[in-house]
């Protein structure tokens, strides 16, 4: 379980129980129950975010097995999420599932090598 994933689960608690809040405090009278609903969508959508980040983790890393092992598998869609976020202009080096553009050798990138 990666924290992206245990991070998903606390905010879907506290969607549920903003929600319950708010439905509750409908009883008072009805404008009183946005806050808590409003509440309730916002941990919705963050929980929606961390899910989708787990989901990526888990897929960076099942690549990262299948190319250590030789398998040659094929670049994940998006390569990486800068390339995601810059709509392809800029990749991870690091991180990236596109060989192309991923560094082979930490020491080509040390600007410090000698060679």
């Amino acid at each position: 379980m990666t924290a992206y994933r245990r991070t998903a689960r606390a905010f879907v608690l506290g969607a549920g129980g903003f929600a319950a809040a708010g439905l509750y405090s409908t009883t008072a009278g009805p404008w009183y129950a946005v806050p808590g609903l409003y509440a309730a969508a916002f941990c919705a959508w963050c929980s929606a975010r961390y899910y989708t980040a787990h989901h990526r983790a888990v897929a960076e890393s099942q690549w990262e097995e299948r190319h250590v092992l030789g398998r040659d598998p094929a670049p994940l869609n998006p390569c990486c999420m800068l390339a995601r976020h810059s709509d392809g202009a800029a990749h991870d080096r690091r991180k990236c599932t596109d060989l192309f553009h991923r560094i082979t050798s930490d020491l080509a990138a040390d600007p410090r090598s000698s060679t």
